[in-house]
């Protein structure tokens, strides 16, 4: 079985510090599906006793998500074999686009097709980490907020294409960009550009080029805002005066 796993974009990103009863940050994204940049899975059952991930990247291999998602598929009974997973990656790794979640849950989703488990998809995203939320909501575009748990659909489709990518080829982890976020918080476009630049400085060349997306390191690119006349960029002054009682 073939299935396509897409990457996603941030067109905007606002975080906030982590108050003292919040283990994470909370954020508010307006997030879309890259509609030409895609992962390839090719899933096989084999008669082995555990999975296997092939990958070019032979790193994704051993450490990769799609293993949990098949272990908590079994523990629960949605699948009783073992498989052999193909995975043809396109999307760079690390680099903010949501590759290896979207892996995972393209997975998760292919054999969740027939089922109404909220419960397993509840178990996967808890496992997998906040980004699975936009992953299993099937939106194109949406706005996604609490802690990445909240996806609501956005009143229009934004499309962007890898075209309107800018791919540096450093690798970022995400959590050390939010490990120094409280300390580096900035309000701009994306509230993580100045804590992912103070881990990763070879991301400051690009600053001017575009907008980053997630933690790093890809771009969008300022044609893509410039295209759209500007329409999706953050009003400094709204979020200044936003307020959030909630978080207080």
């Amino acid at each position: 079985m073939k299935i396509k796993s897409y990457a996603k974009a941030n067109i905007w990103l606002k975080v906030w510090k982590k108050n003292s009863f919040d283990q994470f940050h909370q954020i508010e994204s307006l997030v879309t599906k890259v509609k030409n940049l895609y992962d390839v899975i090719y899933i096989k059952k084999i008669t082995d006793n555990s999975d296997k991930v092939i990958c070019k990247n032979k790193s994704l291999e051993k450490n990769n998500y799609i293993y949990d998602v098949l272990n908590i598929l079994r523990e629960n009974k949605i699948i009783k074999d073992y498989y052999k997973i193909y995975l043809k990656k396109n999307i760079p790794v690390g680099s903010g686009l949501g590759g290896g979640t979207s892996n995972a849950i393209s997975v998760a989703k292919y054999f969740l097709k027939d089922e109404n488990r909220p419960e397993i998809i509840e178990t996967i995203c808890k496992k997998i980490g906040f980004d699975s939320y936009y992953f299993f909501s099937n939106l194109n575009t949406a706005i996604v907020s609490g802690f990445g748990e909240v996806v609501n659909p956005f009143n229009e489709n934004v499309k962007i294409k890898k075209q309107d990518l800018l791919f540096t080829n450093i690798y970022c982890s995400t959590k050390k960009v939010y490990e120094n976020f409280d300390k580096y918080f900035s309000e701009e476009q994306n509230f993580l550009t100045k804590a992912s630049i103070s881990v990763y400085p070879e991301l400051k060349q690009y600053k001017n080029k575009g907008i980053m997306s997630g933690s790093g390191s890809t771009f969008i690119k300022n044609s893509f805002y410039n295209k759209k006349k500007n329409k999706y960029l953050l009003i400094t002054e709204t979020i200044k005066n936003t307020k959030y009682e909630h978080l207080k």
